[in-house]
């Protein structure tokens, strides 16, 4: 991953709180979040989050002993800084970085267009259509920076798909999970293509290399006991039936957990 993602996760992670142990106690958990995107986090009509990865945060920092009322969401990066931050990209088919568990799920990126606008199919339909994307890299890697000049907006899901309602681009490429909830959102107005032509997995990066095996562990008990699937028929809908059993963790040498 480039080095650039590391210098902004050494800020994220400056100056951690204060955690307390595995059997609970005193302290708090402080977990960074990525709102905005519909079924994986979002802002709850009730003024908190929502969605499968609060659902996986909220189930980690249990099994690392702490109580619902001892765990804090923040918007990540940000201040205050986060013990953990969800959403980490993690590479599919390369090996990830130790400060990084999971991945707790590998989605694909899809394609978002119009209701009824058909001549948006599959990737090799964009290359004459004015795109949105909060994802840039597969589209250039792709098409080429003079398409990027000419055709492509780099914005939130949520504003590419305002953008794509209102007729301002022909599509939106994000990940899958997210743009099948815009579209349960305003399924007269726009559709999931469902074509994925990117693979990539989310982690939890993590500020100390202890909590890295507490944090697997946590996952690989919320994949046995079945509430990692409970979560996406829950959260991701129509798209369950893309991720019948949980990813394969990576695993790292280093320090276990306490008990």
């Amino acid at each position: 991953m480039p080095a650039l993602r590391w210098v902004l996760l050494a800020g994220l992670f400056a100056t951690p709180t204060v955690l307390a142990g595995c059997g609970g106690g005193h302290g708090s958990l402080v977990i960074g979040v990525r709102p905005g995107r519909p079924g994986l986090a979002d802002v709850s009509p009730s003024g908190g989050y929502a969605g499968f990865e609060i659902e996986v945060a909220g189930y980690v920092a249990r099994r690392l002993g702490y109580r619902d009322d001892q765990v804090r969401y923040v918007t990540a990066p940000g201040s205050p800084p986060a013990d953990l931050a969800m959403g980490e990209p993690l590479p599919v088919d390369a090996p990830g970085p130790p400060s990084v568990a999971g991945p707790y799920l590998v989605s694909g990126q899809d394609i978002l267009a119009g209701a009824g606008d058909m001549t948006v199919r599959r990737l090799r339909d964009l290359t004459q259509k004015r795109v949105c994307t909060a994802s840039p890299a597969p589209l250039v890697a792709r098409f080429g920076a003079a398409w990027q000049r000419a055709f492509l907006t780099v914005s939130t899901a949520e504003d590419c798909a305002r953008r794509l309602a209102s007729g301002r681009v022909h599509a939106v490429t994000g990940d899958a999970a997210v743009l099948a909830g815009l579209a349960a959102r305003s399924p007269e107005a726009v559709r999931l293509v469902g074509r994925t032509f990117s693979r990539e997995g989310y982690g939890i990066a993590v500020a100390r290399d202890d909590l890295r095996a507490g944090v697997d562990d946590a996952l690989r008990a919320m994949f046995d006991d079945g509430a990692w699937r409970r979560a996406v028929i829950r959260h991701l809908g129509s798209l369950a039936a893309k991720y019948p059993v949980p990813p394969a963790l990576r695993t790292y040498p280093g320090p276990r957990s306490a008990p």
